[in-house]
């Protein structure tokens, strides 16, 4: 697994670096909308082809479930879960951060996970329990337990329900002393937990792609996901909350009034 990781690096790099390139020369009038604020560009396509291509050749026997169903998806022993391009709102507008997320599923765990930031150049990965690295370095959650000027992530679904509003609501009254950004990059966004830049992430309205690889880092690292619920329907189920795991009860305790 180690050794096949170090393959998937090279391909997130080779690809994030694709991107990288082509933000420079992009040109809004090749934007297409799948829903409101819901962009994707032929670099998304392209990039997804490239991935896919590449990793087929390290796993030919593998199944794929792709954002952009440039592949039709089938689920095998081994699939892989692939977000070519992880923060397109911010990539059309010459904006940061994006990122390049790959994850390996064996039957139904997470085995592997990699998410690339070509500008910030920064690689993470994980292969297993205690195995979860930052260009190399092992990473490192952050302590903080209370909510007190906790640094906070999260991001607002494209659609938004009546349940997310209340999500919302139930942040803005209780996380008062806390501080709130949106970077725009879940895979990367749960990576920062992974990584003790943030104490905490939740979003709703995700799809598997969005936190495969970033989930399973952080899990790696010490943290903990969990659904709004607090169960483990988080790959599938449209929701997150994930923690540096010392925090989570007391985020979970607010964000959907329990």
């Amino acid at each position: 697994m180690e050794d096949l990781c170090q393959k998937v690096m090279k391909i997130a790099r080779d690809v994030g670096n694709y991107l990288k390139t082509e933000q420079q020369l992009f040109n809004k009038r090749d934007i297409e909308l799948k829903g409101s604020r819901n962009y994707v560009t032929y670099i998304d396509k392209e990039a997804e082809n490239r991935l896919i291509g590449r990793l087929q050749e390290i796993l030919p026997e593998s199944g794929f479930l792709a954002e952009e169903e440039t592949v039709e998806f089938m689920d095998k022993e081994y699939t892989w879960i692939i977000d070519p391009l992880d923060g397109t709102t911010n990539y059309v507008h010459g904006d940061t951060p994006y990122s390049v997320s790959i994850a390996l599923k064996h039957e139904n765990n997470i085995v592997l996970g990699v998410v690339y930031d070509p500008l910030a150049d920064q690689m993470f990965s994980a292969t297993s329990k205690d195995n979860a690295f930052l260009n190399g370095n092992k990473l490192h959650i952050s302590s903080h337990a209370t909510l007190k000027n906790a640094y906070i992530g999260f991001g607002i679904p494209y659609k938004l329900d009546e349940r997310g509003e209340q999500i919302l609501r139930n942040a803005a009254d209780h996380f008062r002393n806390t501080s709130f950004r949106i970077k725009g990059s879940a895979a990367l966004e749960i990576c920062y937990v992974a990584a003790g830049k943030s104490d905490t992430y939740f979003h709703s309205g995700l799809s598997p792609w969005d936190v495969a690889a970033g989930a399973f880092i952080l899990e790696c690292a010490g943290g903990k996901c969990t659904d709004f619920s607090g169960g483990n329907n988080y790959l599938f189920g449209r929701e997150m909350v994930a923690t540096n795991g010392f925090i989570h009860e007391k985020i979970m305790k607010y964000i959907i009034n329990r």
